[in-house]
């Protein structure tokens, strides 16, 4: 998988991957902090910061998702 493909296949995982974050802290969705790392989060943050950062970055990723499909690649060569 090469190209435009790849880029695109890349960017939508982001987005995808991007939105179950956000609308996971956005409604509180407690199968997200059973992941070790978001539990490990909440415990050391609470739960509304732990849902801050969580939902920040699924906001990043949607963004990091459309700016690839967009044609973004910091390391492409001409």
């Amino acid at each position: 998988m090469t190209g435009p493909v790849a880029d695109y296949f890349v960017a939508a995982v982001s987005v995808i991957l991007g939105l179950a974050m956000l609308l996971s802290s956005l409604f509180d969705w407690s199968r997200l902090f059973r992941l070790p790392k978001a539990r490990w989060l909440e415990e050391r943050s609470g739960r509304t910061a732990a849902r801050l950062v969580i939902g920040t970055l699924g906001a990043a990723l949607i963004v990091l998702g459309i700016a690839i499909a967009g044609g973004f690649a910091p390391n492409a060569t001409s």
